[in-house]
């Protein structure tokens, strides 16, 4: 009877131990778009900001170095984020409306943005993560 408890308690211990010192930072942010195959959509992809939530709820955004593409739909791509472990995107209109457009993010293999619906002139689709730190749905690109 005792060596079970000392075997259980060992057991708990392992996953204990190996619970607390997993990394919950996430490595890859991976952003998929799909919607109206061929059309253009511009694309801000960024790891280099900081960012605050101001008094009013607002996320304001100062990035430092983007990548800004035109690119077609449909698009994926992984994003290498360990260094920085922070990750902005915005999917932007570009001369015509978007009958329908999805944009998901995920960091890691875990869905931490999913918006979809029309992409015109002026209403970008905005994400941005910050490791431990909090952002609003409210997102100012400065």
């Amino acid at each position: 009877m005792r060596r079970d408890v000392l075997l259980m308690v060992a057991v708990w211990l392992v996953v204990g131990c190996d619970l607390l010192l997993e990394n919950p930072e996430p490595d890859r942010a991976r952003l998929e778009i799909s919607g109206d195959a061929g059309k253009p959509v511009r694309l801000i992809t960024s790891t280099e900001f900081v960012a605050a939530v101001n008094d009013v709820g607002q996320t304001r955004v100062e990035i430092f170095v983007a990548d800004t593409v035109i690119t077609t739909l449909p698009y994926e791509r992984v994003y290498d984020i360990a260094q920085d472990h922070r990750f902005l995107v915005e999917a932007s209109w570009i001369d015509t409306d978007l009958e329908q457009v999805s944009v998901q993010v995920y960091l890691d293999d875990e869905k931490q943005f999913d918006e979809s619906g029309l992409l015109m002139e002026g209403q970008p689709y905005r994400f941005v993560y910050l490791f431990n730190q909090a952002v609003t749905r409210d997102i100012v690109l400065l």
